[in-house]
């Protein structure tokens, strides 16, 4: 009897332990699948935003003709296409100035405008790093989160890296190794900072502020494909403005580059 009783306590434990194991690997990235939905939703506008403006910008008289550079013939590539049109990296490059906004606007208000990075957290190693991490009493993700912004960075570059790295294998300007990497990266990062709620203070800069300078960046890389001169308008002063604009994008671009991705990532990375 003892023999018995001794094999069915260990074959209940067994059971114990297999329902254990699977429950661990049913909720692998928990905190991550409450945000699922939201993900999911980011990733479906993006992509039809792409096709919605790939299908209208044709109908709205802006000329796509790209620059020799990005208009190669398929034919051959060492000769230019006079009739090839670049729609697809019209439209890519206007998601990408959409999530850029998003990012960096986000991120610079959280820093110098609400300053929530500096109120929300304690200014120690602590803080700064495990700020965000939830206690056992906050499981339902209602505690323990002291800057919900960073979820926000987060969850915008889990969208928009993974969104950026599948459509770049579609475009020969963007699917370089060094490009294919950084967007790899930069989605791990963010993945892994939402799934622990690791560096909250840090994620909010390094993935918002600094985007903040690949808005004007976007901008530039728009007119670099397509330059003011190309737009087939009547007006002059259209040209001029579309002129002013790119020469005004590049200038901030550097401008911003050098003071959040050069100065501020010393300061804060010291």
């Amino acid at each position: 009897y003892q023999f018995l009783n001794g094999k069915c306590n260990s074959s209940s434990r067994n059971n114990e332990t297999t329902a254990n194991n699977s429950s661990h690997t049913i909720m692998i990235f928990p905190r991550v699948r409450r945000f699922l939905p939201v993900i999911i939703s980011g990733y479906i506008f993006n992509t039809a935003l792409y096709f919605l403006l790939h299908i209208l910008l044709p109908y709205t008289g802006i000329n796509t003709t790209a620059t020799s550079e990005f208009c190669k013939s398929k034919s051959d590539e060492s000769t230019v296409d006079d009739e090839c049109t670049r729609v697809d990296l019209f439209a890519f490059q206007i998601v990408s100035f959409v999530n850029l906004f998003y990012l960096g606007v986000l991120g610079f208000h959280t820093f110098f405008v609400s300053r929530r990075a500096f109120t929300a957290l304690p200014q120690k190693p602590l803080g700064r790093i495990l700020g965000n991490v939830q206690s056992p009493n906050s499981a339902n993700g209602k505690n323990g989160v002291m800057l919900p912004e960073a979820d926000y960075v987060n969850i915008g570059i889990i969208i928009f890296q993974g969104w950026d790295f599948i459509a770049s294998i579609f475009f020969d300007e963007h699917c370089t190794a060094v490009m294919m990497t950084h967007h790899f990266l930069a989605f791990i990062c963010g993945l892994f900072s939402l799934e622990y709620g690791l560096v909250p203070f840090y994620a909010t800069y390094f993935g918002g502020v600094s985007e903040f300078s690949s808005i004007f960046l976007c901008v530039a890389d728009l007119f670099r494909y397509f330059p003011p001169s190309s737009f087939q308008t009547s007006s002059p002063s259209v040209v001029n403005f579309l002129s002013s604009l790119e020469l005004g994008a590049q200038g901030m671009f550097v401008l911003t580059f050098f003071n959040f991705r050069i100065l501020g990532w010393i300061y804060l990375s010291s």
